[in-house]
């Protein structure tokens, strides 16, 4: 899929637990810097331009509002507790709110960072790559570190690994 245009949305659900994050950590804080960490990591991997990050499909959502809803609020949450496997049918409001994601940035699949959530002293990110033209998942993969200063850049490292080729 590298050598494909994908749209990266935000980073949409989170679940703090004991990893010392409090009940009241700002995810608002925290979601930025999960998607900064994806798109330097994409980049630094050699995808430049070809992908539309995080921020160009919420920069294309709001110069579309009519069109496309928040890009951030897509209707994951079902993901949260299974993995999906490939070939699983999305949603229809997973699949809606994709097609005009997709649409607006002339991509066929997106990748869905899922959630981010402490699991006792690791964090896990879940991540889905969707097909927006067959309404289905491609793959998921749950992605894990130990909790620390650098565990963004590291969960967004782990991933940029699946999707480029060495």
């Amino acid at each position: 899929y590298a050598a494909q245009r994908v749209a990266v949305v935000p980073a949409q659900l989170w679940h703090a637990d004991t990893i010392g994050w409090s009940r009241d950590a700002q995810w608002s804080a925290l979601r930025p810097q999960l998607d900064s960490a994806i798109t330097q990591a994409l980049r630094d991997g050699g995808l430049g331009a070809k992908w539309a990050y995080a921020g160009d499909v919420v920069r294309a959502a709001r110069r579309n509002p009519l069109y496309s809803k928040d890009p951030a609020t897509i209707g994951v949450g079902r993901w949260r507790n299974e993995l999906p496997k490939p070939g699983d049918d999305l949603s229809a409001l997973v699949a809606d709110n994709l097609r005009s994601i997709s649409a607006l940035g002339d991509t066929r699949h997106a990748l869905i960072p899922v959630e981010l959530r402490g699991d006792g002293d690791a964090v896990r990110l879940r991540v889905v790559l969707a097909d927006t033209r067959s309404r289905s998942v491609v793959w998921a993969a749950d992605l894990r570190t130990t909790a620390g200063p650098a565990m963004l850049q590291t969960l967004a490292q782990q991933l940029a690994a699946l999707i480029i080729e060495p």
